[in-house]
């Protein structure tokens, strides 16, 4: 039983726990964050106003509030939990970026080179010979009776004609991505790098729950 005003439970048996947690989480991350940082945070999905709303009200479930009347605390709740916040909100935001404590360089390279090389050439000949024997002199033949069929002891005639058209075309080209990952400059040893980056993990819900002390009585 409380014995100087009311304990936590006591609130939340008169308004309901849903009602309650929603004094702890009114406050709005776009005051203090990017949309951008609080995707980050979302998309992280280990944090949220609930999860947070949830934790305070279970760490003071039996502790009396501060003041005398219910609505004046409520007023004391959004008051501090915006002035947490403002402080809390980027450590949250740092806690939910991706983070290697072994890879301090992450950088590619993208490289694509291409060639191309090509020909063209032509040419054209004609040719025709002709031969005739004949045994009879006092007659003249020429190309076009031969090639109608009329006397002669021997003939040989030839005609030929080239068209060369040669075309020809090359491609090449090579792309390819170089990408440097790893521990560039720092003489620390992974378990040292390890060790570092847990030293600057933080509880952040367990230090906002402590700084809402002074909305409770000291004495329980």
């Amino acid at each position: 039983m409380s014995k100087y005003t009311y304990e936590l439970r006591e609130v939340i048996s008169t308004f309901g726990e849903e009602e309650v947690k929603k004094w702890f989480m009114d406050y709005d991350l776009s005051e203090f964050l990017t949309p951008e940082e609080i995707q980050t945070i979302n998309g992280k999905g280990v944090w949220s106003k609930e999860q947070l709303a949830r934790r305070i009200l279970t760490h003071f479930y039996t502790r009396e509030i501060g003041t005398d009347g219910i609505g004046q605390f409520m007023n004391f709740v959004k008051d501090k939990m915006q002035e947490i916040m403002e402080t809390y909100a980027p450590i949250i935001y740092s806690a939910s970026i991706k983070y290697d404590p072994l890879v301090n360089v992450n950088y590619s390279e993208i490289y694509s080179g291409k060639s191309t090389s090509s020909s063209n050439s032509k040419s054209n000949s004609t040719g025709t010979g002709l031969t005739v024997n004949s045994d009879t002199p006092q007659g003249q033949i020429n190309k076009d009776d031969i090639l109608s069929g009329k006397y002669a002891s021997s003939t040989g005639a030839n005609e030929s004609k080239n068209n060369i058209n040669d075309e020809s075309e090359s491609r090449g080209g090579e792309d390819y991505v170089k990408t440097i990952k790893g521990n560039s400059g720092v003489s620390a040893t992974s378990q040292a790098m390890i060790r570092q980056y847990r030293d600057v993990i933080r509880a952040v819900n367990t230090e906002i729950v402590y700084e809402l002390e002074p909305l409770f009585m000291g004495i329980y």
